[in-house]
């Protein structure tokens, strides 16, 4: 054996124990190879420099041909059964190819191999494998995948049995919520239809009753002036009473007309600049007698100077002003005292009428602004009222552009509020 064919020997010796037992350090192939045979081969490998060059250098290609010689073959065999493989030159000639590229070792002695593919350590694995071994292994792989699919499709099936039901449910849903959506349309158009009736209802009835009740506040006005005739106390006390019903009737009707004119938009409004107190003092006037009669004070809380005027509606400002003030009068005890502040804020003016009435249930305040609503102690301290007053009165302030609200407490009284503003807001 000449030279050159011994260091391609030696070399791939090396290169071979160490693809073999997985061995990174010179020191552990010295103490490997203990005295074996191939201990010279390893000592003549350090000698000759192979160490820190890639194996792609030192044995090019053009040798391969000469791995499988007698001398080789024996080294082979020096390695089956050192390390207990079965090599065959098949597998010299894979383990060589995989590992040319990238064994070295470098200048402390450490043999450097950056890494070692999995797929040729996989190769390596099934190449010492009888072919009894291989199937065994392919079947189980094959079994093995087929379990996986199965389980992926019934996964599949579960998932999409699932789906369909989710499916099903929201579609019937849907349905529902359609159908239900249609009865709720025709329900709100029937009873559209049914408060129209009752609105024409009121609007003719109230129509054709206003004008016979105002004759009959007439009449009994002329009465009670002595144009037929002089009366006694009797006669003056009973006619007395029919005035005043007609009246309280005549104000329900009005009222009643002016709740359907603000629920159809008939209502008409004529906004300009007034004088918030010059309006106050109109319907404190109108109003007086009824506080009288029952001895209440009525007095503003303070002098109002320099305020500035109000832009609103002055007919449909009246009409609340006169419906807060009556309220307060109505439920106030005899002897009672009204109050009335105005205060003057960037944009707006806020009144506020106060009372020391009977007060509104707490659990009934939210009502207060529904129409035909009047609270339980209301009811039993005045059996008349049509419940439109606070109804009219937040419909009016709104249409005014403001805002109105209240405080109470039962037994102590109520202070109503509400604002009216300095520019035009419509």
């Amino acid at each position: 054996m000449d030279e050159k064919e011994q260091d391609i020997i030696i070399t791939f010796a090396t290169l071979l124990m160490h693809s073999v037992a997985d061995v990174f350090d010179i020191s552990r192939i010295r103490e490997i190879i203990g005295d074996n045979p191939v201990k010279e081969i390893f000592l003549e490998t350090e000698k000759k420099g192979f160490f820190g060059k890639k194996m792609a250098k030192t044995l090019p290609p053009s040798f391969i041909p000469a791995l499988f010689s007698d001398a080789v073959k024996k080294i082979i065999d020096i390695l089956s059964k050192s390390f207990g493989f079965d090599f065959t030159e098949s597998h010299l000639e894979q383990i060589y190819l995989e590992l040319e590229k990238q064994y070295s070792v470098d200048f402390t002695g450490r043999i450097i191999m950056p890494y070692i593919p999995e797929s040729f350590l996989e190769r390596r694995r099934i190449g010492y494998l009888s072919k009894e071994e291989l199937e065994v292994r392919v079947l189980k792989k094959t079994q093995e995948l087929q379990r996986l699919n199965n389980d992926l499709e019934n996964k599949i099936k579960e998932r999409t049995t699932e789906l369909a039901n989710l499916l099903s449910e929201q579609q019937k849903a849907a349905k529902m919520l359609i159908r239900r959506d249609l009865e709720l349309t025709r329900a709100n158009e029937k009873l559209q239809k049914v408060d129209e009736i009752k609105s024409s209802f009121i609007s003719i009835v109230a129509h054709q009753l206003r004008t016979p009740l105002s004759g009959i506040k007439w009449t009994l006005s002329m009465l009670l002036g002595g144009d037929m005739g002089p009366l006694n106390n009797d006669q003056k006390t009973f006619l007395m009473k029919s005035y005043e019903s007609n009246t309280r009737m005549i104000t329900l009707v009005n009222d009643m007309l002016v709740a359907d004119g603000i629920q159809s938009g008939k209502v008409h409004y004529g906004f300009k600049h007034i004088d918030i107190i010059d309006l106050m003092d109109n319907v404190l006037f109108e109003v007086s007698p009824q506080a009288a009669k029952r001895n209440i004070l009525i007095e503003y809380k303070n002098k109002f100077e320099n305020l500035p005027q109000a832009y609103a509606d002055p007919e449909t400002m009246r009409a609340v002003l006169q419906n807060l003030l009556e309220n307060a009068i109505k439920y106030t005890i005899e002897g009672g005292r009204i109050e009335i502040d105005v205060k003057q804020e960037p944009d707006h003016l806020v009144i506020s009428i106060a009372d020391n009435g009977i007060g509104i249930p707490k659990d009934q305040a939210k009502d207060v602004f529904v129409k035909f609503f009047r609270a339980r102690n209301a009811v039993k301290q005045e059996t008349d009222g049509s419940g439109l007053g606070l109804y009219i009165a937040k419909s009016i302030v709104e249409k005014n552009g403001g805002t109105i609200w209240f405080d109470s407490e039962e037994g102590k009284g109520s202070s109503f509020y509400f604002t009216v503003p300095l520019e035009e807001k419509h």
